[in-house]
């Protein structure tokens, strides 16, 4: 959960917002598509090149069921992520209890194989080239304090009203790719963040926005930050999770949940409190596909509950409702919820569609 803090920690301390951000594979093919460098100069994170990889060099055992199924998906014009991990619900559904092993086996296989390509695609040289490139242009920062400069619809956000200085922004990073790309890119080195940087008071952060025909708005505030990694990290093969989401199982039989991401990861044990306590929701990369629908009808109740706010940022051509209804459709355990429930929450939800990195927001330009 979020943790609190009060005067005893910030002195001049007015208000804290919590800020929830989901990160999917979008964000590490940016950074990878950015740098072009090291073994796999050229090569992202993306489900074709992890699928080239893997056939290039022989990985997979003649037997993986879900190799084979790869093979046929390629053939039916199948590239993202969201279709793989369709893929492995399309085999569970089909399976008969003889088959649930065979199954399972397929899937842990792949977690070595997945470990072997992100070693390869991830090295060093990117690393560091990320790294001079973030610290150069004090990028960690400029996207913390400026990421409602995106925002066309400014005036439209709710939270604009209640903004003010002496207030904390406390956000936390679900990041959901294997890699460190992102907790390298959002660390706060000492170039561009000092904890006590003023004589007088002790806020260290500034925050800033500009709505339509007004000046900028800049807040002397303060900011604490943490990465959480949900679906496991490249360092730790086994951790990493590849699976689906159901709407309904039986956690204490049902061999299906070997399958099941929120089952495996505990997200109601670990990461619920998360959503619970957000004051805003961001979602930056993420295909919003039914594999992570736990986490779509998660930010969906919280909107209904508390009102808040969720802005989703899009790459590629796409119209804002589009995207809007991308995720109410991978919210699936509201589709039967009322047309008049389902527009509130539309309403609560900004869009930001790119088509290059030059976002205020996890973006390479230097603003």
């Amino acid at each position: 959960m979020f943790k609190i803090f009060d005067n005893n920690t910030f002195e001049a301390l007015s208000k804290q917002w919590n800020i929830f951000v989901l990160v999917g594979n979008g964000f590490d093919i940016s950074v990878l598509t950015q740098f072009k460098s090291g073994k796999m100069a050229g090569k992202t994170s993306s489900y074709p090149d992890f699928y080239d990889y893997i056939s290039y060099f022989n990985l997979p055992k003649k037997d993986n069921i879900l190799y084979k199924m790869m093979q046929e998906d390629k053939v039916k014009g199948k590239k993202n992520w969201s279709d793989f991990e369709n893929t492995i619900r399309e085999l569970l559904d089909s399976s008969m209890d003889k088959n649930f092993k065979e199954l399972e086996n397929s899937v842990d296989e792949f977690q070595s194989y997945f470990t072997k390509f992100l070693n390869d695609l991830v090295d060093a040289d990117i690393l560091l080239k990320l790294n001079e490139e973030v610290r150069k242009n004090k990028l960690s920062i400029q996207s913390l304090g400026e990421f409602l400069k995106d925002l066309d619809d400014l005036n439209n956000l709710k939270l604009i009203k209640k903004l003010s200085h002496y207030q904390l922004f406390n956000f936390v990073f679900a990041n959901f790719n294997y890699t460190s790309l992102l907790d390298n890119y959002i660390f706060l080195d000492k170039s561009q963040f000092d904890p006590h940087v003023y004589k007088t008071i002790d806020t260290n952060f500034e925050f800033k926005f500009k709505l339509p025909g007004l000046n900028e708005t800049n807040y002397s505030s303060y900011i604490i930050l943490d990465t959480i990694h949900p679906h496991g990290v490249q360092d730790t093969p086994r951790s990493i999770l590849f699976g689906t989401d159901l709407e309904q199982y039986d956690k204490s039989k049902n061999k299906e949940k070997r399958f099941v991401k929120a089952y495996w990861s505990q997200y109601d044990a670990k990461y619920k409190s998360y959503l619970e306590g957000a004051d805003l929701f961001i979602i930056y990369g993420m295909s919003l596909g039914l594999s992570d629908a736990w986490w779509m009808d998660a930010i969906y109740d919280e909107i209904i509950k508390r009102k808040v706010e969720l802005i989703i940022y899009k790459f590629g051509k796409y119209e804002k409702d589009e995207v809007i209804n991308n995720f109410m459709n991978g919210c699936i355990r509201h589709r039967d919820s009322s047309e008049e429930e389902k527009k509130e929450v539309k309403n609560n939800i900004h869009v930001v569609v790119f088509n290059s990195n030059d976002t205020y927001f996890l973006g390479f330009k230097k603003k």
